[in-house]
């Protein structure tokens, strides 16, 4: 019997060289399978979201059957671009010249990383990102040809200096940041910062891609000012957003600010990968944020998101303290860096298949946040998320990563 068809000879070079399998995707379903305890995926916690609201908001959208048509709109319903517009500036995220025209709906901020990655990255040039950084850009980077460089990153986000001794050594084609609660460290850039990096990319003619889906997601104040309004009338910071974090994420909307510049690329590459988006979803959403009050809603997350941190840092000081385990306190977010070289262990990866498969508990190895070829740099690290984790859960999850830590040391 012949051998099935096997497309040895058809397969392009990125599905052959430049993809890999996503560690988070990897380590989560390893949790699954384990039944084990998760502090693995980033997503919010399926108890908070506003069923009720979005049930009566989706309740009418098949009144306007114009919604079942190719939509008219080149970046989206008018209705929802007026309202992040209005949100934004209400709430210093956007300067003046942030209007409408400049608001693309997206599936989703990932579907926004991939058009920026379309309209800005050729094969063979460089971009730069934080290092470490969310697996999944680093996966679209790559997936385009693109060259990713790591920017070392202290507690405070990206350090300028080692910005500019990258940027006067090789030329780049933008800085991608997640500047607020970043995945997966949960650093915050403050505002110093920011300015500093700004003038830099400034100086050296490069754009900053700003990704900020935690911004609302404060616990401890508000998050300083976004790149975007930093900028100004300068006008070289993308900005993507989502509706992901504070309302639900199978609703895929979110949002990319879109400098005037660039629109016409952006949108003949958005034709390109379909052509629209749906309708009804962003109807369903305006009516959703029209009838909520939106301040109630960002401080009812809050309220919950921050009790579930502070369980997580209170197990971690009981249990995971003790060991020498260094970890950091974020602001806001989902996540917090852990580092256990202090405790003689430098392959993660394998400690976190131990983990979950021994001790039914899972975390994020370190190495998945870095460039390939910088991967060694995060042997030693993990990351833990607390969206999902009550803190009687937090407790027990942290005793059993203990327990895995002093165990896989012998």
């Amino acid at each position: 019997m012949a051998e099935p068809f096997s497309f040895k000879y058809q397969l392009s070079t990125m599905a052959k060289e430049r993809l890999d399998p996503s560690e988070i995707g990897v380590m989560i379903k390893l949790s699954i399978v384990n039944n084990a305890i998760s502090l693995t995926a980033g997503e919010p916690s399926a108890d908070i979201y506003p069923i009720e609201e979005l049930k009566k908001a989706f309740s009418t959208i098949f009144e306007d059957t114009s919604l079942l048509a190719y939509a008219k709109e080149d970046f989206g319903l008018l209705n929802l671009r007026e309202w992040i517009t209005d949100r934004m500036k209400a709430d210093g995220l956007a300067p003046e010249w942030v209007e409408p025209k400049n608001i693309l709906l997206t599936n989703g901020a990932g579907e926004a990383i991939d058009l920026v990655a379309e309209t800005l990255i050729d094969p063979g040039c460089t971009v730069l990102v934080e290092a470490p950084t969310f697996t999944e850009t680093l996966l679209t980077f790559r997936k385009q040809g693109a060259n990713c460089v790591g920017v070392p990153s202290d507690d405070d986000g990206i350090i300028p200096e080692e910005f500019e001794k990258i940027v006067k050594e090789r030329s780049a084609r933008f800085l991608y940041t997640i500047p607020n609660f970043q995945n997966p460290s949960g650093r915050t850039s403050p505002v110093e910062r920011r300015v500093k990096i700004l003038e830099i990319a400034t100086r050296y003619d490069i754009p900053v891609f700003e990704d900020d889906p935690y911004h609302y997601l404060s616990y401890d104040g508000e998050a300083p000012a976004t790149y975007l309004s930093l900028a100004k009338d300068d006008k070289r910071v993308l900005h993507s957003n989502s509706f992901s974090k504070l309302i639900a994420p199978g609703v895929r909307c979110g949002w990319l600010v879109v400098p005037d510049a660039i629109i016409p690329h952006l949108n003949a590459l958005r034709i390109s990968a379909g052509l629209t988006r749906p309708a009804i979803v962003q109807q369903g959403l305006f009516n959703y944020l029209s009838a909520t009050d939106f301040k109630a809603r960002v401080a009812f997350l809050r309220d919950v998101y921050r009790v579930r941190r502070n369980g997580m840092t209170e197990a971690i000081e009981k249990y995971l303290r003790p060991l020498g385990i260094k970890t950091n306190y974020p602001r806001g977010g989902f996540f917090l860096w852990g580092e256990a070289s202090s405790v003689g262990i430098d392959d993660i990866p394998a400690f976190a298949r131990f983990a979950v498969e021994k001790k039914k508990v899972g975390i994020i190895p370190g190495s998945a946040f870095y460039t390939r070829d910088e991967a060694k740099n995060g042997r030693d690290a993990f990351r833990i998320s607390f969206a999902k984790v009550d803190p009687q859960t937090a407790d027990e999850g942290v005793r059993r990563l203990a327990e895995a830590f002093r165990e896989y040391k012998k």
